[in-house]
């Protein structure tokens, strides 16, 4: 870790918002979040359903404080909230937060097979939200994908209120598998192939490269995954064509027990934002995650609550 991240932390313990980060073994050790595809902190769901399941979490709820260099720290009514089922996937998620002339919220919905499937993914946008439909074929790989601008005007937001959807964009996938190698084909909505995907695994089976290849300016996007010694992914880097400086990449630490201690964000070689999760050394359940925007210096955490049950555990 860096020298100005590990002040960061240094300064961060001095408030009550630090607890030991302590985990407590949970059903065979399982860990809250799943960071084994490099997910966490994007729009994808990000923990182990399993565990959620287990542990009959309904709902996981904190709320912002924040901090300005050279200011204290000042809290706010401002919420992140995530919401499960009883099988344990995320469903909901949302976020509050201050908007130009009243306060702003951002809600992502998902929505499942009855075998944890993803088939629908719905963002909020202005007065609507941008929804993603999945359709995979039987092998459980997705063969196409549509995107739906659903109207809300009545911007109804946790409980939304859909009076049309309008189709956007349509793509469809074909899949060829070989020995250590995975080759995907994107059609755009005409039906013409524009990006090749292919992965390749190492010989333990882990996923080590990614080349995703457009066909018509053949730009190239590789993506390298390195692996700590309990086959955690470490650091995932994306580099364009031939250039030697990642266009973007993430570092992930863990504590002893494989639970994800921290995500450091690069752009073009430039480090722009750290998160870092701390655990109730209680229940080994969320305790905060601390974000960092590093030119700044603007501190943001999130200060969890003790989640609600679908029944007690």
């Amino acid at each position: 870790m860096l020298r100005n991240s590990t002040h960061f932390c240094v300064m961060i313990s001095k408030y009550s918002f630090f607890l030991a980060a302590i985990f407590f073994a949970f059903e065979g050790s399982a860990q809250l979040l799943d960071n084994s595809k490099g997910l966490a902190f994007t729009d994808a769901p990000f923990f182990n359903t399993r565990f959620v399941k287990a542990s009959k979490i309904k709902e996981i709820r904190g709320t912002y404080t924040f901090k300005k260099q050279g200011d204290i720290m000042r809290e706010s009514n401002y919420i992140y909230v995530f919401n499960f089922d009883t099988l344990g996937n995320l469903t909901r998620h949302y976020q509050t937060a201050k908007g130009d002339l009243v306060t702003d919220t951002t809600v992502r919905f998902y929505d499942y097979t009855h075998d944890g499937r993803m088939v629908r993914r719905r963002i909020s946008q202005k007065k609507g939200f941008l929804s993603t439909y999945y359709t995979y074929n039987s092998e459980g790989q997705v063969v196409k994908e549509e995107v739906y601008r659903d109207i809300d005007t009545m911007n109804s937001l946790l409980t939304p209120s859909i009076e049309r959807s309008i189709l956007w964009n349509t793509e469809t996938m074909s899949y060829q598998v070989y020995e250590g190698q995975f080759k995907k084909k994107i059609f755009n909505s005409y039906g013409n192939q524009y990006l090749e995907l292919t992965k390749y695994n190492d010989s333990l089976g882990f996923l080590s490269q990614e080349e995703e290849l457009f066909t018509i300016t053949r730009n190239k996007l590789t993506t390298k995954y390195k692996y700590s010694d309990k086959g955690l992914i470490e650091r995932i880097s994306v580099y364009k064509n031939t250039e030697p400086v990642p266009v973007s990449e993430s570092h992930f630490t863990y504590d002893a027990f494989g639970n994800l201690q921290s995500k450091l964000v690069y752009k073009d070689g430039v480090f722009i934002t750290e998160y870092q999760i701390i655990y109730s050394g209680l229940t080994g359940l969320l305790y905060s995650i601390i974000t960092r925007e590093v030119s700044s210096n603007f501190i943001s955490i999130i200060r969890f609550t003790e989640p609600t049950f679908w029944d007690k555990p």
